[in-house]
């Protein structure tokens, strides 16, 4: 999907299992983890200071300066100590990974997210709420424009499919790689159908009807008009 995405819209970038930090509407996720790295270098960067003070010749100037990076190791010390108890109390937003994300140029900094794509051969309940989840935090999160989130999916059944399609608005829709296939297979069991009214074909219906399940062409279409 990606290899197809990519021949239809060489300009834009595409790429297969991304992580929201790495665009500009998400960038600022990834300022925490970056602090937590830098902040703990200091005392080692000091330690490393005082030793080679210590290689010093003997004499007033080696003595005053290795009082001062004494003391303003003993200070850092006492800051790290305030910074870990921070860091370990400070609860740090996580996104699942991104399946598939197309993105164009942002200028001078990261690229822009414009489509993030969550790929499912099949679903399952919890596999379903993953992508609620992920949509959820790509709403809340963002600083910016929110890019067009939708599931790719193969799975066959509209059950499942409406857990999905029927959500409250954190994924934008599901697409389906070959609905009308999908179609005539639920047409089908539905002829096969003893009852006058076979729900699944109700269900079916109604999310195709609302656009809330479409074809795999429209997403072609979505990525051609960026």
């Amino acid at each position: 999907m990606a290899a197809d995405l990519a021949r239809l819209r060489p300009d834009l970038q595409v790429l297969s299992s991304g992580a929201a930090a790495e665009f500009e509407q998400y960038e600022h996720l990834g300022v925490f983890r970056t602090f937590k790295q830098a902040i703990g270098k200091a005392p080692a960067d000091l330690a490393s200071l005082v030793e080679s003070l210590e290689a010093l010749p003997l004499g007033r100037e080696r003595t005053s300066a290795l009082r001062k990076a004494r003391a303003l190791a003993g200070r850092v010390l006492k800051q790290q100590d305030a910074i870990s108890a921070l860091l370990r109390d400070t609860a740090e937003e996580s996104l699942l990974g991104i399946d598939l994300t197309v993105a164009s140029a942002g200028g001078a900094g990261k690229p822009r997210l414009e489509v993030a794509l969550s790929a499912k051969w099949s679903l399952r309940t919890d596999r379903a709420q993953d992508c609620v989840s992920q949509g959820a935090k790509l709403v809340s999160q963002r600083r910016g424009r929110m890019p067009h989130f939708a599931v790719v999916t193969m799975e066959p059944r509209p059950a499942m499919l409406r857990i999905l399609a029927d959500g409250s608005g954190a994924v934008d829709c599901v697409y389906h790689l070959d609905l009308p296939a999908l179609e005539h297979a639920v047409r089908l069991e539905a002829a096969a159908a003893t009852a006058a009214r076979w729900p699944p074909l109700e269900t079916f219906e109604r999310l195709c009807a609302q656009r809330r399940l479409r074809d795999y062409d429209e997403l072609l279409n979505e990525v051609r008009r960026i």
